[in-house]
């Protein structure tokens, strides 16, 4: 077939086996030593020569164009002077300018001009003919110049991070309370807001994270780029990391739709909002604060499902179960719920509502704010601009004729000392307290203000209680610890019949973590006659524990060394939250058994670190799957030659898996595998913002133009067929990656 006029007069192509170092050597830009120094430097990043080179100081990228424009005898062109036709923008996509740093120019005769920084980017002109099907003419412009040009000509990186429109779909803002803006941001601010973009992205960021659980989102500002992370079952993940750029715009859309003010930034403010996805309604509590880098962004969401917790379903067992059963239907009293932030205090206290409300008794309660509604408890929020404040609500519905009564914290002498007279006098009366343990609760009281026989007369039950993850069903499989660490725990290590233990292998349902949702284990002090013996003014927790002890009192370890027993978590959750030392304060445990603890939170779940989006820049991750072994061997061994650390995987099912577990750089995918192919696991890997940004390579042997519009259609960054070109599959594999790297930069 008789090649085009043009593409047998096209200089570059004459020169295309040349490379830019010898071209700037020839051209006297640079000395030969100059060249060997870059050379060195090339072998530890997937950097081009000429980014070598120019970070290294020895040349710009204006002395580079000049010289290729001289040596390949094509025109240098400077863009910042030229008004460029939309239409001629549009023949080439955004993706191929920005792989190839090049830009349609203008149209001559159906002759499409093109800048490019690096004319020596053959491959470049390969994708350029089949795109637009016209012959291409070469010209060049330094590096920063196209770059200028892409950002001024294309739409701004950032913005578009948001097209998932399955999950987008399902997720409905369904309360909007207009904020008061300032008059001078608001045309600009609700504009930006409203962009539809910005209101994708945002709307797919909630779906997301409604999906995977999640009861908080962070999207936190930095010095380039913008970190989204969720909180999973008590665990921070980050989701991903993109463009600066994309900040306000987000921050804006958020305030909007939480009824906050767009116009201040540098105050912090709450907002609430409300959205519905899959016909279930979840309350938002919205937080913001500003940072060095812009404002934080906090999103609390609030299922609705744990309001409607029941009293069975807590994870109380034995002992626990009757204790707090018994605690809750005495006719007056004081049970507290203590326990950190975020350890199910509140679900904990709604659900002994639940238990107590009846039509026969009257419940109210006083919360900051109220985070769940319940049919038939009256329910009031304090507001302290209005004077509500937690002691003077408590006062006044003491004079609503309650039967039982719930207060959403006690943090402070005034609100304790009203409570505990309240439970005195004919109420019983429900609250959370933040402290480490169970009998510390008491002692807090009496560094609270409250008068010791106040507390001994008035306080019935302390739950103590922590949230472990759970193991997954679908991979839950036996755990043998060592030897030297089931003895150090209670009865483990005395001979007796072996206890099993379990955890979680990792599948797709839990996203190869090993766990899916939570279960809370317990502690619960019930206050005795001999517990009240002890409380004066000068008590120590550890006085009152041990009597507890003495009387079967089970701290949180051992409740969560029977959960573990069960199935229903591990080991390794358990020494997450509580230590073995809390068995026994006045002997700590051993140094080697702490150690071993340390060891099996490790070791006793598959290893899932989903924050290492990019590994260090002149080491990515690339992971392979091929189940062709002997092909997946080429493939590695050939990525490997380039300095990449590789991951393999025979199939798409396993590719999975370790996509969740190392979170590669880069994946080079078959089509055709056994448990899951090629398409299907784009398809998985697109549909999930931690995974969306990844770049993929689809290799297979089909050339069919229709098989490449499949792949291409749901979402693969790269396409190449069997048997692939060598030298062209590593450039592909170095663009994707060096695009990469420079945007976790930003």
């Amino acid at each position: 077939m008789k090649k085009p006029e043009a593409e047998k007069e096209n200089p570059v192509d004459a020169h295309s086996h040349k490379k830019l170092g010898d071209i700037l050597v020839e051209a006297g830009v640079i000395a030969p030593a100059d060249l060997e120094k870059a050379l060195n430097a090339q072998r530890n990043t997937p950097k081009k020569i000429g980014q070598i080179l120019m970070d290294m100081g020895i040349v710009d990228d204006i002395q580079i164009a000049r010289a290729l424009s001289a040596q390949l005898n094509i025109p240098y062109l400077h863009l910042p002077e030229m008004q460029i036709d939309p239409k001629v923008i549009s023949q080439v996509s955004a993706e191929i300018a920005e792989t190839y740093l090049l830009l349609p120019t203008k149209e001559e005769n159906d002759e499409l001009v093109v800048t490019m920084a690096n004319p020596l980017e053959f491959y470049a002109l390969d994708d350029l003919r089949f795109m637009t099907q016209k012959r291409i003419k070469i010209a060049v412009s330094p590096q920063s110049d196209v770059l200028a040009a892409i950002d001024k000509y294309y739409p701004k990186k950032g913005l578009h991070f948001d097209e998932s429109p399955q999950s987008e779909a399902q997720i409905e803002v369904i309360k909007t309370t207009e904020s008061h803006e300032k008059e001078l941001d608001k045309g600009a601010l609700t504009s930006i807001a409203e962009d539809p973009p910005v209101v994708r992205f945002a709307n797919s960021i909630l779906a997301d994270a409604v999906k995977l659980k999640a009861s908080d989102i962070h999207i936190e500002p930095r010095q380039a780029s913008v970190i989204i992370r969720y909180r999973i079952d008590g665990i921070m993940r980050e989701i991903l990391k993109t463009d600066k750029l994309i900040h306000s715009a987000l921050v804006s859309r958020i305030k909007v739709f939480s009824s906050m003010d767009i116009s201040i930034r540098r105050k912090p403010q709450d907002g609430r909002a409300q959205v519905k996805y899959k016909g279930i309604a979840y309350d938002l509590r919205v937080s913001s604060f500003p940072t060095s880098y812009g404002e934080k962004i906090t999103i609390r969401i609030l299922n609705p499902e744990s309001a409607k917790m029941s009293f069975e379903n807590l994870g109380l067992q034995g002992k626990h179960y009757q204790d707090l059963e018994a605690s809750i239907h005495s006719p007056q009293g004081l049970i507290l719920v203590t326990g950190p932030t975020g350890s199910g205090k509140s679900t904990t206290l709604y659900a002994c509502l639940n238990r107590l409300n009846s039509p026969e008794v009257n419940i109210i309660t006083v919360e900051d704010p109220v985070e769940y509604k319940v049919d038939g408890i009256n329910q009031g929020q304090i507001n302290p601009k209005a004077g509500i404040t937690f002691p003077a609500a408590l006062r006044s519905i003491l004079r609503q004729d309650p039967d039982i009564v719930m207060v959403g914290e006690i943090r402070d002498g005034e609100t304790a000392g009203i409570a505990c007279q309240a439970a005195q006098t004919g109420h019983l009366v429900l609250s959370t307290l933040h402290t480490n343990d169970t009998p510390s609760a008491i002692t807090r009281l009496l560094d609270l203000g409250v008068d010791a026989f106040v507390v001994a007369d008035s306080v019935v039950a302390c739950i103590g209680q922590r949230l472990v993850r759970r193991i997954c069903d679908k991979c839950k499989t036996t755990d043998e610890l060592s030897a030297q660490f089931l003895e150090k725990i209670p009865g483990e290590g005395n001979g007796k019949e072996k206890i099993q233990y379990y955890k979680g292998e990792g599948c797709e349902a839990c996203r190869y973590s090993g766990y899916v949702g939570r279960v809370g284990i317990y502690e619960i002090l019930r206050v005795t006659p001999s517990v009240q013996s002890l409380i004066k003014k000068d008590v120590s927790a550890a006085i009152i524990k041990a009597q507890a002890m003495k009387e079967g009192f089970q701290p949180f370890f051992m409740d969560g060394v029977h959960k573990a027993r069960q199935g229903l978590t591990t080991i390794g959750e358990v020494l997450r939250v509580a230590s073995p030392e809390s068995l026994d304060q006045e002997t700590p445990a051993p140094a080697e058994a702490r150690e071993t603890a340390e060891t099996t939170t490790v070791t006793t779940g598959p290893a899932f670190d989903p924050t290492s989006h990019v590994t260090a820049v002149g080491h990515p991750t690339v992971l392979v799957v091929d189940d062709n072994e002997i092909e997946l061997e080429m493939m590695s061994h050939l990525l490997k030659t380039q300095n990449y650390r590789i991951i393999k995987a025979s199939n798409g099912a396993e590719a999975l898996k370790s996509v969740y577990q190392a979170m590669p750089d880069l994946i080079v995918t078959d089509y055709m595998m056994p448990e899951m192919d090629g398409l299907t696991l784009i398809k998985k890997l697109k549909a999930e913002i931690a995974t969306r940004m990844i770049p993929v390579i689809m290799l297979t042997a089909n050339e069919d133009l229709k098989s490449e519009v499949e792949v291409l259609s749901v979402g693969a960054d790269d396409y190449m067929t069997k048997p692939v070109n060598y030298e062209r599959f590593i450039a592909r594999v170095n663009r994707l990656l060096q695009r990469r790297i420079e945007s976790s930069k930003r």
